[in-house]
């Protein structure tokens, strides 16, 4: 068994693209002695991506994603001795031209991919009450100033602004605890978005739903500790501690429900 597929074990089955491509960065960086820009990433590739920089000696890794709370962010791999901040990211803020008010994530995003962007060029959408903050690759700032000009109904504007005017909408939990038969995807999803299991299995099943933002159709997955599931339209969760069990059997476990 080589090195790498032993590495594999490590990961879910669904994350060995994830992990090659991480690999071929660190590389690149290790066989070149150069800086190595990655992508925006979700926050489990990030950790997937500092997990494997951690085995190489000569190199470290940093994320910038364009404010301290940011999800999405890009990764910079380079030698011990280089030392590069720039993660060449453009701070745009889309406004309606009809009506002051806020632009949904699902709409703004939906929009930038219908211009043919791919998701890995967009880091996070901040929604506010006066449109929405976009955090960008900067190579694409230009073309969605030009090409984007609707959002949904809206007609809209888009201009450059700076990184300290990036503000991160409070978001606001919930904290619970539900009581489970078991740790399935199904089960605690279920209770966690107060959706009938025959429905959530539905969900899942036409790949409405994600672990770590990777997307599952199996309702058997087990869940543990400090996974994110997302189901769309109906939020997202992260498990938490698993507290044991109650009298008739059933796992106690504490979560906090994103609004």
């Amino acid at each position: 068994m080589s090195k790498n597929e032993d590495l594999f074990h490590h990961f879910r089955v669904d994350e060995k693209m994830q992990v090659e491509r991480s690999l071929d960065w660190i590389a690149r960086a290790e066989s070149r002695y150069e800086s190595v820009l990655t992508p925006f990433l979700n926050p489990r590739e990030q950790q997937i991506l500092d997990m494997l920089v951690r085995r190489s000696q000569d190199l470290s890794v940093t994320f910038d994603g364009g404010y301290a709370e940011a999800e999405r962010c890009r990764a910079r791999i380079a030698p011990q001795y280089i030392d590069e901040e720039d993660f060449e990211l453009a701070f745009l803020m889309v406004s309606s031209l009809a009506t002051a008010g806020e632009l949904k994530h699902p709409d703004v995003l939906g929009s930038l991919l219908g211009l043919g962007m791919k998701r890995d060029k967009v880091g996070d959408l901040l929604s506010h009450r006066e449109g929405c903050q976009m955090i960008v690759d900067r190579d694409m700032a230009d073309y969605i100033r030009l090409q984007l000009s609707r959002v949904g109904k809206s007609t809209v504007r888009i201009h450059e602004i700076d990184r300290n005017q990036i503000t991160a909408p409070i978001q606001e939990t919930i904290n619970m605890s539900i009581s489970v038969a078991s740790l399935r995807l199904d089960a605690v999803a279920s209770d966690a978005f107060r959706i009938t299991r025959s429905k959530v299995v539905t969900l899942i099943k036409n790949g409405r739903c994600q672990i770590n933002w990777k997307t599952s159709e199996n309702p058997a997955e087990p869940v543990k500790e400090g996974d994110i599931l997302s189901l769309r339209g109906a939020g997202r969760a992260k498990v938490g501690e698993i507290q044991g069990r109650s009298k008739k059997g059933r796992l106690l476990v504490s979560l906090t429900r994103y609004k």
